[in-house]
């Protein structure tokens, strides 16, 4: 994260009626916060951790601790510090802080996991809304709480686009490894068939019920229905290999299509074998190419589970997406339209889609007093 456009603000509060505070912790605080404008942040932490050490009940040492682990990337921790704010803070105006820092906290993870993982991306922008909305209950002015919802309910609508797109895809993938287990199914049984064709054949020229030129004749017309055989495996091997350049195809549809490739093989093997009048050896190639048809079933089968359970999960973030009736009302209520500001954070989104950092991690209010 660029420091230099994402600054905190300390929180230096003075607090007349606090004259107790140990003239100890005064110090480190401020030390703490030079070291924090001069960018020094892991100096600075150590002072914070003194002054809380000093006064332990106090949080705006805590406070500012969790604004150096923001600039430092190190979300978890800061994360930790502004909830413990937030929750043992009897000082509304620190509350308020620490919930609208928090919201930047959910809104910078959600935003790194953009291109790994949408599903979380969403729920951390969620999480995002959900405190910028509490800081703005405290603080109805805090523009820059409103302006973030409105940046991250257009980052949300682009994910549920994706995810629903996404769903769509997996759904037409299945469709079509429906079809062609199905298919594969029919070639598969032909197979067998054709295997069993040839076998007949021998048994009746070795019982001497036909001769050997009625047995060649049955294996010319044999070789004609393997070689039919061949030429539709082959069209179904090139239908399954036609994928969208920008989805790879998934290692068990790969995996498919190689057990075809040899399934080929043995269907062209078993139609040469069948013109020499060689049962044997084409028995045994067809046996071979119903074996790899069976396993390339397998192979689709095992993907098409993978993409039933992927659907489910995709029916099941959908739900969790769409809010119920309060919550639409909520922000509706909470939302403005957005500024300047908040375009050149959709702009730059657009612009540099790699780096994802659409949030002005500006402080939640000047501050007007120091110790």
């Amino acid at each position: 994260m660029n420091a230099g456009k994402a600054k905190f603000t300390l929180l230096l509060i003075l607090l007349t009626m606090q004259t107790a505070w140990a003239n100890s912790a005064q110090t480190s605080v401020l030390h703490g916060n030079t070291l924090f404008r001069q960018g020094n942040l892991t100096e600075a932490i150590k002072q914070y951790d003194q002054a809380l050490l000093d006064q332990p009940q106090v949080m705006e040492p805590k406070f500012n601790k969790a604004n150096c682990y923001y600039q430092l990337d190190d979300l978890a921790k800061a994360i930790d510090l502004y909830n413990e704010v937030a929750a043992e803070s009897k000082d509304m105006k620190l509350v308020a802080g620490a919930k609208y820092n928090l919201g930047n906290c959910y809104f910078q993870r959600g935003s790194k996991q953009m291109d790994s993982d949408l599903q979380k991306a969403l729920e951390d922008l969620q999480s995002s809304i959900v405190y910028w909305r509490q800081a703005l209950d405290i603080e109805p002015e805090n523009e820059n709480a409103a302006k973030n919802i409105e940046v991250a309910r257009l980052i949300i609508k682009d994910i549920i686009d994706q995810l629903n797109k996404q769903r769509e895809q997996q759904q037409q993938q299945a469709e079509k490894q429906k079809q062609l287990q199905e298919k594969l199914k029919q070639l598969s049984d032909r197979q067998k068939s054709l295997a069993e064709q040839t076998q007949q054949t021998k048994d009746l020229e070795d019982k001497g019920q036909i001769d050997q030129q009625q047995a060649s004749g049955n294996y010319n017309k044999q070789a004609q229905e393997q070689s039919q055989l061949k030429e539709e495996t082959e069209q179904t091997s090139k239908q399954m290999q036609q994928q969208d350049p920008n989805n790879p195809q998934p290692p068990q549809m790969q995996q498919a299509a190689e057990e075809l490739k040899k399934a080929i093989e043995k269907q062209n093997e078993a139609v040469k074998n069948l013109k020499a009048s060689d049962p044997n050896t084409a028995k045994q190639s067809e046996e071979k190419a119903a074996e790899h048809l069976e396993n390339a079933i397998k192979a689709l089968s095992g993907e098409n589970a993978q993409g039933k359970q992927q659907e489910q999960q995709g029916q099941t973030q959908q739900q969790q997406q769409e809010p119920d009736e309060s919550a639409k009302e909520q922000q509706q209520q909470a939302a403005i339209a957005p500024d300047t500001t908040a375009q050149e954070i959709v702009d730059r989104e657009q612009r540099q889609k790699e780096q994802r950092q659409m949030l002005q991690r500006t402080p939640y209010k000047n501050v007007e007093k120091d110790w």
